[in-house]
């Protein structure tokens, strides 16, 4: 008998093996089929598990006697007469109730609606302020006391009147606390405001100014502990008066207040003028400008510094019309055409933008105004300046410019969309990181335009990055002349800019200076850098693009990677370039057409040894045309080939 099936199956090999692997995936299946795992187990669940903020919760009350009936203070002034003459005393009756389960500690303040006019009579000037324990007072305890001070000093006193701690009620909050013995559920006070018997007639007819409020301000206290200690709010602060009005933030700034907080949008129809060290959070709240006025926002004085931070300050204008493709918004404004800068600073005045701090929509003047004498400063860490348009940019002037994270961008104007110093100052700005990107210059410098006459001008690029700008002439990125130095390094990034005339990234000229140490440079056209009569030196960083590099030929080549060609133009009787003592791969052109053409040579700086086949890193684009090493002059030169 003839063994086929043997035979047959010898032919098929894998489709033996696929039905024996079905076979086995079968039978192991069913070897789980009503079995058990051969394992100890066991389950413990903690359920009912609760994660609940507490509530910090505070009433004023008041009265005119100590077991009246209490009104809600927020409802209503506390102190309300007309006819006061010397030795006239008015005593009311506070409560500071704590009504809910976690302990704060609090301040009272008294706040004018508007400042005294020093060397002018006051009423405030002879009303002192007494503060007793909460009991019922008569003329006597009061004339025993001694007053807390004069009710203008403490309408001056940005520390407050009163300070203390409170508790929650007994049998309220956590039982993981610290068990000090303090007040518990609610504190009383008696206030008593006296006419002093010294007042003169200069004192009839008078107010105290245009009246005040009593305000109180409660944060956490150290009661409550968790798995450690209770110091985990020791650093809560009282030290921030809340505005909600525009009165109310040029009060703030005018008692010099150092952390204002907003607590409502504000509209504002004259500048505010901060002359000390302020710091403004605005809690996601606006500023802007009231209906009708064009002027300035802030004016930082000399000496002074404002640092912003979760806010917006609108210069009101509202843009329409076709959308630009560089700037993402439309360019016809609809609304308020500006004639002052959202900040101002004078002298050495300092602003500084922090996380959510946006200056935006100011048409016809510029969002930052820098003073053009030194030491004004920008400084942005996090903060942005988006969609402002004015002739000389968004950030005019001179001082200085340090960027370290945020956003410039979506600005248009004439000479530089962004940014136009003009002043003699030394360093001018230094981007450590952010982006400056989508800004548009109707002239020359998409985003920057360096035009100062000083030698001492620097723009420094350590990080971040500038891209998507563009100019309508010339520099889609920057233009810098004059005797500015730019510096590239870092994990900087310019790219995708552009510039109708060619230049797509940054024009030099007229003796500016270039220095790249690292960065990129990429993806901003044919010409991306121009370099005119200036002396540059590459030797770090990437560059993807092409350039042109014309007149004095002070242009030092060194490890920098670039995979564009360098156009030299020898359209003066400069005609040696040099390079670093270590260096990569270059591909040049030079234009033939120059009379010292066959004079051109790369002379290597101090230190370079020559080595076989260094030659070949210079390669020359010119057709029929290589390098060659020069032993007699020590230097690469051209011959045909």
């Amino acid at each position: 008998m003839e063994r086929r099936s043997f035979e047959m199956t010898n032919k098929n090999p894998t489709k033996r093996s696929l039905v024996l692997s079905v076979l086995s995936l079968l039978l192991c299946v069913s070897m789980f089929v009503g079995t058990t795992f051969a394992w100890f187990t066991d389950e413990v669940t903690s359920t009912g598990n609760i994660i609940k903020s507490g509530s910090l919760d505070v009433e004023l009350l008041w009265s005119d006697a100590v077991d009246g009936t209490y009104a809600d203070a927020s409802q209503g002034a506390i102190f309300n007469y007309q006819y006061w003459e010397p030795g006239y005393t008015e005593v009311k009756y506070i409560k500071i109730k704590n009504v809910g389960d976690l302990a704060f500690k609090f301040k009272l303040s008294i706040i004018p609606n508007v400042l005294p006019i020093a060397g002018q009579y006051n009423l405030a000037d002879v009303i002192d302020v007494y503060m007793l324990p909460a009991e019922e007072a008569d003329r006597a305890d009061i004339d025993a006391a001694t007053p807390v001070g004069t009710l203008a000093e403490l309408m001056a006193d940005i520390d407050g009147a009163a300070h203390g701690y409170l508790l929650p009620a007994e049998g309220v909050g956590s039982d993981r606390n610290n068990g000090i013995d303090a007040p518990k559920g609610e504190i009383a006070y008696c206030i008593a405001l006296k006419m002093r018997e010294s007042a003169d007639n200069n004192y009839q007819n008078l107010s105290v100014g245009e009246g005040f409020s009593v305000q109180l301000l409660a944060t956490q206290y150290t009661w409550e502990e968790d798995t450690f200690d209770d110091q985990y709010d020791a650093d809560a602060k009282l030290d921030w008066t809340p505005v909600a009005s525009a009165n109310e933030l040029k009060l703030a700034l005018e008692r010099n207040a150092e952390n204002i907080v907003l607590t409502k949008d504000i509209t504002t129809n004259e500048a505010f003028v901060v002359d000390y060290e302020a710091n403004i959070n605005g809690a996601g709240f606006t500023v802007s400008r009231a209906a009708g006025y064009t002027g300035g926002m802030f004016t930082v004085k000399a000496n002074a510094a404002l640092a912003l931070e979760n806010i917006t300050v609108d210069g009101g204008a509202v843009w329409t019309g076709p959308i630009n493709d560089v700037l993402q918004r439309g360019t016809v404004n609809t609304g308020v055409t500006a004639t002052g800068a959202i900040v101002t600073t004078e002298g050495n005045g300092v602003v500084e933008l922090n996380q959510g701090a946006v200056l935006q929509n100011n048409d016809g003047a510029n969002a930052v105004f820098l003073d053009t004498r030194t030491g004004s400063k920008l400084i942005i860490n996090g903060g942005e300046i988006i969609n402002n348009t004015a002739a000389a940019g968004a950030i005019w002037g001179g001082g200085e410019i340090i960027m370290n994270a945020g956003k410039i961008s979506y600005n248009s104007g004439s000479l530089g969309g962004a940014i136009r110093v003009v002043t003699n100052v030394g360093t001018v700005l230094t981007m450590n990181g952010g982006e400056m990107n989508h800004n548009y210059s109707t002239s020359q410098g998409g985003a920057i335009w360096a035009g100062s006459s000083s030698s001492n001008n620097v723009y420094v690029f350590n990080g971040g990055e500038m891209a998507y700008n563009y100019s309508e002439q010339v520099g889609g990125a920057m233009y810098a002349g004059y005797y500015e130095t730019v510096k590239i390094g870092g994990t900087f990034k310019l790219h995708d800019n552009a510039a109708a005339s060619g230049v797509g990234a940054i024009r030099f000229h007229n003796h500016a200076s270039f220095v790249m140490t690292g960065g990129e440079i990429y993806d901003n056209g044919e010409n991306s850098l121009f370099l005119l009569n200036n002396s540059a030196s590459i030797t770090g960083g990437k560059i993807i693009d092409s350039f042109g590099y014309s007149g004095g030929l002070n242009l030092t080549w060194g490890e920098a990677e670039v995979d564009g060609v360098i156009a030299y133009d020898l359209s003066t009787n400069h005609n040696t370039a040099y390079l670093a003592a270590e260096f990569n791969t270059l591909k040049f052109s030079v234009n033939e057409s120059d009379e010292h053409f066959a004079n051109f040579n790369f002379k290597p700086a101090a230190g370079y040894t020559y080595t076989a086949g260094d030659e070949a890193k210079l390669i020359c684009m010119n057709p029929g045309y290589e390098t060659y090493w020069d032993a007699a002059t020590q230097t690469f030169r051209l011959q045909a080939v």
